[in-house]
């Protein structure tokens, strides 16, 4: 009888022993998405111990295997050290960012480098092309297909119109007119504010007049960089603007208008701000507008490099106490950047937007008329 007690006995003590055995569990799936946002604590779970290492920010920025170590105690105070790794992957596929039809004059090159944007989270440099047979020297029209692939063979297509004429008359786009008074009456509510932004580009502005006329917010262009220079240039209006603007009891912010190829540039274009700002308060946060889309297939740049440069913009400025807003259109904050962290400032001309995540101000039109400014003028809603 005795033996047979001190045999459950054991059994129920090598029982509560293996109840608090430190067991590390890892996450089910270990393929990251390339430059997706992870943490440690997000891949591992200690079960009966603690971490020693601190929650950090995985490295998902390059392709492959990688190796994660981390330090941790377990439930008998003995330090341990435990290694795994993760895949990360690449299965988001390219953008292609084009019209539906082209019109070209006939005997002339179709260039696809200047047409549609073709670009990668991931890949600087994609393979973009055009999936059918066509002859710019032939009046005609031709169905046809950007094909866009990446590295890990993710492919878009998008379908479109080539139509080759024999002569193309020029034509210009000349917007209707959207009156301050207007724009008031049909948006203006206890939430929100009427501003406007400006620059060089607006001449001599008269801030009492615009704000007699219910402007309450200007955000105004502090420069533009980096040129063929290599510099970064500031608005030859820029300090009247600034000084004018807050003599007329305006509130103020900036925005800076960024053709950055690289992080190095867009943290010296923060720096320069920063010291051309020169301790200068603003009411209103420093805009980051890089909108060079145009060109965007010469950059050899993947949106992980663009979303990186405003970071990095971000960050040097938020460091110096200054609020920050990253400036799109509606095409690309849906399509390119990463706008989980900013505020943003929305541009999208319409009476309505039909952008559906959060902003923070809404750049609606770009003909807006208001006294005391010659020519038009962008028009813009900040929500409270």
């Amino acid at each position: 009888m005795k033996k047979i007690i001190i045999l459950i006995l054991v059994i129920l003590l090598c029982g509560c022993n293996n109840k608090n055995t430190t067991i590390i569990n890892l996450n089910k799936n270990l393929n990251i998405e390339v430059g997706e946002s992870i943490y440690l604590y997000d891949l591992v779970n200690i079960k009966n111990g603690s971490f020693i290492t601190k929650n950090y920010l995985i490295d998902t920025s390059e392709l492959g295997n990688k190796k994660i170590t981390f330090n941790y105690e377990t439930n008998n105070n003995k330090k341990e050290k435990y290694s795994f790794k993760v895949n990360i992957i690449d299965t988001t596929p390219p953008v292609i960012l084009s019209d539906t039809t082209y019109e070209i004059e006939k005997g002339k090159k179709f260039n696809i480098n200047s047409r549609p944007l073709c670009g990668d989270n991931y890949d600087r440099n994609i393979k973009c092309e055009i999936i059918g047979n066509y002859d710019t020297n032939k009046i005609g029209s031709y169905q046809l297909k950007f094909r866009a692939v990446d590295t890990s063979e993710n492919k878009t297509e998008k379908d479109f119109t080539l139509i080759v004429k024999d002569k193309i008359n020029s034509s210009s786009y000349n917007p209707s007119p959207k009156y301050l008074k207007d724009i008031i009456k049909n948006y203006k509510t206890d939430k929100n504010e009427i501003g406007i932004d400006v620059s060089t580009w607006q001449g001599n502005i008269d801030f009492n007049k615009v704000k007699e006329d219910g402007v309450s917010f200007v955000m105004i262009r502090i420069g533009f960089g980096h040129n063929n220079k290599n510099e970064n240039v500031l608005d030859n209006k820029f300090l009247q603007n600034i000084k004018n603007a807050k003599k007329a009891g305006l509130k103020v912010g900036i925005y800076f208008y960024s053709y950055a190829e690289n992080e190095k540039q867009a943290k010296d274009q923060a720096n320069w701000i920063i010291k051309t700002l020169n301790n200068e308060k603003l009411d209103l946060p420093i805009a980051f507008d890089w909108e060079d889309w145009g060109e965007f297939n010469n950059y050899n740049l993947s949106f992980i490099d663009l979303n990186n440069m405003a970071k990095i913009f971000f960050d040097t400025l938020n460091e110096k106490g200054y609020e920050t807003m990253l400036y799109g259109s509606a095409t690309y904050l849906n399509h390119i950047w990463d706008t989980t962290n900013y505020k943003i400032w929305l541009a999208h001309y319409t009476t309505k937007t039909d952008y559906s995540n959060k902003y923070d101000m809404w750049q609606l039109t770009s003909s807006g008329v208001v006294n005391g400014i010659d020519g038009n003028v962008d028009i813009n809603i900040l929500y409270n």
